[in-house]
């Protein structure tokens, strides 16, 4: 028997994003996704990154949508220099935030990772406590990066990071 969408078993989400809830693209997109599954019986759970100033000044606001429609919120602080070493501090945040917070006392059913940095703490969860793992991108971040002059290929670290990224993209896709 075919269930409706409707009638699906409560399902346990960890969303992970590295774009902040309090962003605007968190706003029209992710919140508008993750209410409309709620209201399907989907319950999230979310990590987000937020960017100091647009937190200060959207935070109550995202709380109000988060605790009307059951979404546990978790804003962590986005840092963005120095270039690369502050992306490595970021995963490590979120990383340290699901082992620390959220593995001891939730089981997730699904991580969906919007996003390649989450995407690496999704599939380390995937692997570590086979949790179903979702990838949702948009583009190849790191080529979105190349295009867009923010990475210099004759830097060898951008280098060494892009090369790194092509290598997972294939995990990401492959696991998801």
């Amino acid at each position: 028997m075919v269930r409706k969408m409707d009638e699906v078993a409560v399902k346990k989400v960890l969303y992970l994003s590295y774009d902040g809830m309090t962003d605007p693209l968190g706003q029209s997109q992710v919140l508008p996704y993750l209410t409309g599954l709620t209201k399907r019986g989907y319950q999230f759970t979310l990590i987000s990154f937020e960017k100091e100033e647009r937190f200060i000044k959207n935070k109550s606001i995202i709380e109000k949508i988060c605790s009307d429609n059951k979404i546990n919120w978790h804003p962590l602080p986005y840092t963005s220099k120095p270039p690369i070493f502050s992306t490595i501090k970021d995963l490590r945040k979120l990383k340290s935030q699901v082992k620390k917070s959220f593995i001891p006392y939730f089981h997730f059913d699904i991580v969906h990772c919007r996003s390649y940095i989450t995407a690496l703490a999704g599939l380390w969860m995937k692997r570590k406590w086979g949790v179903k793992f979702v990838f949702d991108m948009r583009g190849f971040w790191a080529d979105e990066r190349v295009d867009g002059n923010i990475w210099k290929l004759n830097n060898p670290i951008f280098k060494l990071v892009y090369t790194l990224f092509q290598k997972e993209r294939e995990s990401f896709f492959i696991k998801s």
